[in-house]
């Protein structure tokens, strides 16, 4: 997208991404925020009230623009396990490449934050979806929602534990086919 074509908020929600992908929530201001935009502390005071405000629009913009991707990729891949597997690197490991190359984005996954609670509530959902003929069809007794929160935070687990970003995608793909055998093992 050029950025012409951008609003001023748009281009605050994207200057807010870097700096809080940099400096963490804690250390990020509205003033930082609006000299990245390039534009005044009044006028992004204008778009969102306070920091708290601006931290949800970034959250909200990167699960939207992650989702998107996601459920595009997935569209063209055949099987569950692909799918999957697809969805689960993408989402888990976007993540952990960001906090290994900027530790205070770590803030951006914080569960404390409702913005993220809800971005987590988000995947859990696209992955219940994904695994719910399966599940159903299988006969297994969990239901596919119970199976998406184990994955999506056995993920966030996996987080606290890979070495780097390649032990990471080896540790989710192990995770992913647990899942898928455990449920193909039931057909």
């Amino acid at each position: 997208m050029s950025r012409s074509s951008v609003s001023k908020e748009e281009l605050a929600v994207e200057a807010a991404t870097e700096v809080f992908s940099r400096y963490g929530y804690a250390r990020a201001t509205m003033g930082d925020i609006a000299a990245k935009a390039g534009i005044s502390r009044p006028a992004l005071y204008l778009f969102f009230p306070d920091k708290d405000a601006v931290f949800a629009a970034v959250i909200r913009s990167m699960d939207e623009g992650k989702h998107r991707e996601i459920l595009a990729a997935i569209g063209r891949l055949d099987g569950l396990h692909a799918k999957l597997l697809h969805a689960c690197k993408s989402w888990g490991c976007h993540g952990f490449d960001l906090a290994e190359a900027h530790p205070d984005a770590a803030d951006l996954f914080d569960l404390r934050f409702p913005a993220v609670r809800k971005v987590y509530d988000n995947f859990q959902s696209l992955i219940a979806d994904l695994i719910r003929d399966q599940v159903r069809s299988a006969g297994v007794a969990d239901e596919p929602e119970v199976l998406a929160r184990c994955l999506v935070f056995g993920m966030r687990g996996l987080r606290e534990t890979a070495r780097n970003g390649k032990d990471m995608r080896r540790l989710i793909a192990v995770q992913v086919a647990m899942l898928v055998r455990s449920i193909d093992a039931k057909i």
